[in-house]
């Protein structure tokens, strides 16, 4: 079997036998692959240490679809994100949207590079303005980011836009809300949503976000639920947090 070296962040981990576990990793090099860590289950294993969002550098074997891990060593751990619970949701739900957005074998460096940054600024930064920008930033990489020059259904540029319905792709008028519905959503969070699909890491916390930031984070959470047809099992743990 060949030997490949990647970069990559480990998004989940699931058992495999009594002793094994299998490996989500978003690499660089290969986009989203499966890795076999032998042993990794087993107290003092020389793989216990690779647990859901740590960055490793890895030399694996490559299988069909199985690959199995021959090295690894560990780049940044993101400790203080995994030893707090309310961080830990954060970064295990958005470890799993792109897990569920990003298809197997796919090279999305993008991909890797929003969430590689987002776990380094979840150690130090607001969580729910971090959320709402990653969801911003995830939906235009994946060209799902909501409509929002005009009114999705009517076309009409001039309405003032108070609903969302992600069925259809963007905002809606009062009008046609009273026909297709829609989440209210308010002129301000608009305008935030539309600042953090332009700006980078260096600006999205550069405005006051509060108290629009929680609506823009709930609104785009229920556009990406409706994208992926599933709400994530980590959201559970996060709405729990959050209380």
């Amino acid at each position: 079997m060949p030997l490949i070296n990647v970069e990559g962040l480990v998004l989940k981990t699931y058992d495999l036998g009594e002793k094994d576990r299998i490996l989500v990793l978003l690499t660089k090099q290969h986009g989203k692959i499966r890795v076999v860590a032998k042993g990794a289950r087993r107290p003092g294993g020389r793989f216990a240490a690779l647990e859901p969002l740590v960055e490793v550098q890895a030399a694996i074997y490559t299988g069909k679809n199985l690959h199995t891990l021959n090295q690894a060593v560990l780049v940044t751990s993101h400790r203080q994100v995994r030893e707090k619970l309310d961080l830990l949701a954060y970064g295990l739900f958005m470890a799993e949207l792109l897990d569920l957005f990003t298809i197997d074998a796919e090279v999305q460096l993008a991909n890797y590079q929003l969430l590689s940054q987002a776990l380094y600024r979840l150690e130090q930064d607001d969580p729910v303005t971090l959320l709402a920008y990653f969801q911003t930033q995830l939906l235009l990489q994946m060209g799902l980011l909501p409509a929002w020059e005009a009114c999705t259904c009517c076309q009409v540029s001039d309405k003032p836009l108070v609903t969302l319905n992600a069925a259809i792709g963007g905002l809606v008028c009062s009008a046609c809300t009273q026909k297709v519905g829609g989440m209210p959503v308010e002129r301000e969070t608009v305008l935030l949503l539309q600042y953090y699909a332009q700006v980078g890491w260096e600006g999205y916390g550069q405005v006051e976000a509060y108290p629009y930031v929680r609506q823009l984070t709930k609104v785009l959470e229920q556009f990406i639920f409706y994208h992926l047809a599933a709400r994530p099992r980590s959201y559970d743990f996060l709405s729990a947090m959050r209380r």
